[in-house]
């Protein structure tokens, strides 16, 4: 059976064969029992006709059915038939077959009709609002603007279409409400249509100080922007000069791109200002502040950026080995820069530091394996940092999963093995095991689809090196799992670090 509900293949065929060959063996019954003395005249001969006169019109019902559906719409058009379409396209082929089945009898259908007629005015006046809606949703499939998966601003709102009846079109919004709404509405009000799988256009207002040249901003924010898997770069991303405000002492700008997934425009809105923070700590661009308060409110300390909010020579000499190592902490951390990265930000380093070693003091990073910008288009876009679950709406899921194979015990067995695993795909590998069946094991696990553990953490070193772009990033290419905070240390100093590598370059060593 197809989408669409037209059975075609084989069964169809040989169901509409059979069906022909019964109708015609009892029309052949009926007429070589005509001058049969005993089946001839009587019940007998009038049930065999009756059955097959019904037969051959249930036949050509289903067969014509078919041909309009089949190869007139899916076939010819390239739609696939919908629920109002079918049940039309057999409604009126049912009634003809009706009428010609009556007239064969010799019954007179122009009283019929004229009853049937006033008994339709009847209850077309009673159902005025239903059969509007009714012929509303026929014209919206007749102009195929309207689709399954497309999204509609109803009431100020998004709207998913989830599916078109005959009389309304049901949606999800956002909130997971479901919302329905009659066909006749969608006809008779302007609407606006998303269609599904095209990208939407969004633009995010920022600020930036006035002293800091515009070109550097643009330049440093589009950079930012065509970062993300989220956004699609077959539209230009542009970042345009909003307003001056020279009595705050800003200027305001307009960012516009385009977000491939309509339903991530509010959370990748969000990750934009987010990580236009980070590149600003970066590039050493002030946020804009209100002058009314003070300096040391309006600046950021570098207690408020350290990780944790500890000393940042103090963070350092946790990571060197030695006896030296405060005194080799303090230096690092007085000559080397330290730079911040959002959850899921590349990292890319600021032109000024081409060539430096890289010390990661706080946060995980994962190797970037994949590519990024139009390199990534080809495959569905990863969920964001605050798109995910929590550690503990994981832990929940993993319990709530297991116990679906081994039940009630899945609670402390989720709890007891928490503890000691590295992190959550060691974990579902270890519970895996509480499951004897090695195909509900392996069920298991591709339920959950756990993404693997970054392995760039605390006390790795890496270099710098420029990619295809002419922008100078890590060596190895890496993205933040978390935020992540790196310093950016001179090479004549890189040597107090005896670097502890990132483990797969620890491994290929040893």
């Amino acid at each position: 059976m197809s989408t669409g509900g037209v059975r075609r293949g084989p069964g169809a065929l040989w169901s509409l064969s059979l069906l022909a060959l019964l109708a015609a063996a009892l029309w052949a019954l009926y007429w070589a029992s005509a001058d049969n003395l005993l089946l001839g005249s009587g019940p007998v001969h009038g049930g065999v006709r009756i059955a097959a006169t019904l037969l051959t019109a249930l036949l050509v019902v289903l067969s014509g059915g078919r041909a309009v559906l089949g190869l007139g719409l899916a076939a010819g058009l390239g739609v696939e038939p919908t629920g109002l379409q079918r049940a039309i396209a057999y409604g009126l082929l049912t009634f003809a077959a009706s009428a010609v089945v009556l007239a064969s009898f010799g019954f007179d259908i122009s009283a019929v009709l004229t009853t049937s007629a006033i008994l339709t005015a009847a209850v077309g006046l009673a159902l005025q609002p239903t059969l509007g809606s009714l012929v509303s949703g026929v014209a919206l499939h007749m102009d195929r603007v309207l689709h399954v998966g497309d999204a509609v601003m109803l009431d100020g709102q998004r709207v998913e279409i989830i599916r078109l009846d005959w009389r309304t079109a049901v949606g999800r919004r956002k909130d997971g409400m479901l919302v329905v709404v009659p066909n006749a509405r969608i006809s008779n009000e302007m609407l606006m249509v998303n269609t599904a799988g095209e990208p939407s256009r969004r633009d995010t207002a920022f600020p930036a100080p006035a002293a800091v040249p515009p070109q550097r901003v643009t330049d440093l924010v589009t950079a930012l922007l065509v970062d993300f898997p989220q956004i699609d770069v077959s539209h230009p991303a542009m970042v345009m000069v909003a307003a001056y405000e020279p009595e705050h002492a800003v200027t305001r700008y307009l960012a516009r791109y385009w977000v491939r997934n309509l339903w991530d425009m509010p959370e990748v809105e969000s990750e934009v200002l987010r990580r236009i923070w980070y590149a600003f700590q970066r590039e050493g661009i002030p946020w804009p502040v209100s002058r009314l308060y003070a300096e040391e409110q309006r600046a950021l300390g570098a207690a408020a950026l350290a990780p944790g909010g500890q000393p940042l020579a103090e963070a350092v000499a946790t990571l060197l080995p030695g006896p030296d190592r405060a005194v080799d902490a303090r230096r690092l951390a007085g000559e080397g820069e330290l730079l911040l990265y959002a959850p899921d930000e590349r990292l890319v380093l600021p032109a000024r530091c081409a060539g430096r070693a890289l010390l990661i003091i706080s946060g995980w990073a994962h190797e970037e394996l994949g590519g990024s910008g139009v390199l990534a288009d080809a495959t569905a876009p990863p969920l964001l940092r605050i798109q995910r679950l929590g550690r503990a709406a994981a832990l929940r899921k993993v319990a709530d999963t297991l116990a679906r194979h081994i039940g009630p015990y899945a609670e402390h067995a989720v709890r007891r093995t928490a503890a000691e695993a590295a992190g959550l795909e060691d974990l579902c590998r270890l519970v895996a095991g509480e499951i004897e069946d090695p195909r509900r094991r392996a069920r298991f696990l591709a339920e959950l689809e756990q993404p693997a553990e970054p392995e760039l953490g605390p006390g790795c070193v890496m270099a710098s090196q420029r990619d295809a772009t002419g922008r100078w990033v890590s060596d190895p290419p890496a993205r933040a799992a978390e935020e992540v905070a790196l310093l950016a240390i001179r090479p004549d100093l890189a040597v107090l670090l005896r670097p502890r590598p990132f483990p797969q370059a620890a491994a290929a060593a040893g």
